[in-house]
């Protein structure tokens, strides 16, 4: 019997991994970049020193800010290449200082802006302006500059973007090539372009005169470090044997509470999902963490609430079949909770469809892990404040709910010899497999809630499946497939291409929004 292979959620499931973005970040509507001025200037250290002029539009929405992410490690296969970060100044249209803060999460330097005791609607002008580098590297024995003017990680669109690329003495760039949104172009150093997507970074790929520099980013090099830095260092390992051990006792005190919490419950089998619960939600709450499982489950919520369709397309080479998915956007599901809603729009942002291989949703990934557990947060499910000890730690509230979700998977993974217990359970039909089969999967007992259905043809209940052998499709072969192929883990860093030739292929770039 041939199985239905659905490789793609793996995608998703892996890629988000990746990058900590703070739970409020999120592009509400109206909120756009109006323009975006970048200046760079390539010195003889190999360095860039970059001004950025954001006129960032927040739309009706009230926001505190913006947040500038940029990219300081980058991994290609298993080499690694560091760039040292330096903050120059942050200023508003009139060369004021705005209040900002650094930190460093995943790879990436975040330059957070703004009060969070104040609100700001309309359009605001931020300057920022920092040095990274190194930034050339060697090209067939020549410096070679490949960098993103423009990050890929922009969730909202910019109406224009404009960028110079200079060197030090008037030297000249030469052999220039733009690469970034249809109808990217150029071979001057100047550019200008209308109208860019979120999410399409823009890149400058070019030769600097032999000898200009010799200082080049190369692979697994070190960043510098000062006699501070190294002072720095050994305060901070200090620090760490100090935070482990303190970080050992929270942990064993908040999870003896939730322990003993759960154990005082009386767990009873439950036949449907508690009221208001999502897949991803349920999966949280079964065991406090939100892993791979729940962004495949919402995933799969998304195919069978009609939000998207699974393609799948098989290929032969050598004998070794190969299976491609595409992801087909469907009617946008209504009533998204906002961690749903960024979800949905990472996956296919401005298209109509995304090949698997293609999807990249690390930082909506982390996002949304985010914002499930302040949901869960503001239902009293957790501790909103509190001591260090218990501060998100599961409440009286949480743990009887707890109870109905543990329950529900009693139900949902019941083996044969304890099936007869359930015997007052609803009828299986095709449909109820397919109503509850994310909740499942965000339990991991898909295989089982499968089991309980041999023998019936659940395929017309998947409608949001199309291609591959649907005569052979059976609950158990999708709920296989579910549990392996989607398992498989996609990278969620920031890749680095030293062959150039592509937009968003470079060092610099990030990206940033509002919070």
């Amino acid at each position: 019997m041939l199985k239905l292979k659905l490789s793609l959620l793996a995608v998703a499931v892996t890629i988000l991994v990746g990058g900590g973005i703070p739970a409020q970040a999120f592009s509400y509507e109206g909120e756009h970049i109006e323009n975006f001025e970048s200046v760079v200037h390539i010195t003889k250290s190999g360095a860039a020193e970059i001004t950025e002029t954001i006129d960032y539009d927040f739309g009706p929405s009230a926001r505190h800010g913006i947040y500038r992410d940029i990219p300081i490690d980058y991994h290609d296969g298993s080499n690694s290449y560091y760039l040292t970060f330096s903050l120059q100044g942050v200023k508003d249209g009139s060369g004021n200082t705005l209040k900002n803060e650094t930190s460093v999460t995943d790879g990436n330097e975040r330059i957070k802006i703004g009060d969070p005791n104040v609100t700001l609607t309309g359009q605001h002008r931020y300057v920022i302006s920092y040095s990274l580098g190194p930034v050339t590297y060697q090209k067939e024995g020549r410096p070679f500059l490949n960098l993103d003017v423009y990050g890929g990680g922009w969730q909202v669109p910019a109406n224009h973007f404009s960028a110079t690329v200079s060197l030090d003495d008037n030297a000249k760039l030469s052999n220039i090539s733009w690469y970034g949104p249809a109808g990217v172009s150029g071979s001057n150093p100047t550019i200008n372009v209308e109208n860019v997507p979120a999410y399409s970074p823009i890149t400058i790929n070019a030769n600097l005169p032999d000898g200009y520099t010799s200082n080049f980013l190369e692979a697994n090099k070190k960043r510098p470090v000062d006699l501070w830095e190294a002072v720095k260092v050994t305060l901070i390992v200090l620090g760490i044997i100090v935070l482990v051990v303190g970080s050992i006792t929270i942990v064993f005190a908040r999870w003896w509470s939730a322990r003993r919490k759960r154990k005082n419950q009386t767990v009873i089998p439950e036949y449907d999902p508690p009221e208001g619960m999502l897949p991803a939600g349920i999966g949280l709450l079964e065991d406090d963490t939100t892993d791979a499982k729940e962004i495949t489950a919402t995933i799969i919520d998304f195919a069978v609430r009609g939000g998207l369709k699974i393609n799948r397309e098989e290929s032969s080479f050598l004998g070794i079949k190969r299976a491609k998915y595409t992801l087909i956007k469907g009617q946008e599901p209504p009533d998204l909770t906002q961690a749903e809603s960024i979800l949905y729009g990472a996956i296919f942002k401005s298209k109509e469809s995304v090949k698997v291989k293609d999807l990249q949703i690390p930082v909506e990934a982390q996002e949304f892990r985010s914002l499930m557990k302040e949901r869960l947060t503001e239902k009293g499910y957790y501790q909103k404040s509190g001591n260090i000890f218990m501060r998100g730690t599961l409440t009286d509230e949480g743990a009887k709910q707890w109870a109905k979700v543990d329950g529900f998977k009693l139900y949902l993974g019941v083996t044969e010899k304890d099936r007869l217990k359930f015997s007052d359970a609803p009828d299986k039909t095709p449909e109820r497999f397919n109503k509850l089969l994310p909740y499942a999967i965000a339990f991991g007992v898909e295989k089982e809630w499968a089991k309980q259905f041999e023998g019936i043809d659940v395929s017309k209940s998947a409608d949001w499946y199309s291609g591959g052998n649907l005569a052979a499709f059976s609950a158990a072969s999708l709920a296989s497939d579910l549990s392996s192929s989607f398992s498989l883990a996609i990278s969620s860093n920031s890749s680095f291409s030293s062959s150039g030739g592509s937009a968003g292929g470079g060092v610099g770039g990030g990206g940033g929004g509002s919070w």
